[in-house]
């Protein structure tokens, strides 16, 4: 259900974009006035704090480069390292004596699910747009979801890269940017 759902968002963003607004102009102008190091550090904050730029913002902006493929890696590797800042952010915020206070009396019955779900959280986080990947790794770090797990699951952000620049190269001559 909830891919028919993202599968149902992204066909009418892609409809807005074909036929209504053109974001491919619209993205380029916000970022051709900052310098290629800005823009990268700009990613690497969002995706460690919040993550509210969204993604395709810097997927579409590699397409100035005449190879994006390596700028599309250099993200996803920026990507996955924002998680590990998110989930030292949300390790902190649960030593507070407040929060852990709070997470033990409120939160305790959703440990075990996260413990039991976590990784589907964060593969779905990694995976989909319209859902914060460091907020994500943030509230299950708050549950104590394993730092070993997370680094094996938020490999998946890699993934995403990978086919979303693929789907965004597609539609803008693929041809171009292969290796």
């Amino acid at each position: 259900m909830i891919l028919l759902i993202y599968g149902v968002l992204v066909l009418i963003i892609y409809l807005i974009g074909k036929f209504l607004v053109d974001f491919e102009s619209l993205f380029n102008g916000l970022l051709s006035h900052m310098s290629d190091r800005f823009v990268l550090l700009l990613f690497f904050v969002s995706e460690s704090f919040m993550g509210m730029i969204p993604v395709d913002l810097f997927v579409v902006w590699t397409q100035k480069f005449e190879k994006p493929l390596p700028y599309l890696t250099l993200l996803g590797i920026l990507s996955y390292s924002g998680g590990v800042i998110s989930y030292g952010i949300g390790k902190w915020i649960s030593g507070r004596p407040k929060i852990k206070l709070f997470t033990e009396r409120r939160l305790k019955n959703y440990t075990d699910l996260v413990r039991k779900w976590g990784g589907a959280f964060i593969v779905i986080a990694a995976l989909f747009p319209f859902t914060p990947f460091s907020l994500v790794v943030i509230s299950v770090t708050l549950l104590q979801y394993p730092f070993r797990l997370f680094l094996l699951f938020a490999l998946t952000r890699l993934v995403r890269f990978l086919l979303q620049g693929i789907f965004f190269f597609d539609l803008l001559k693929m041809d171009l940017w292969i290796l």
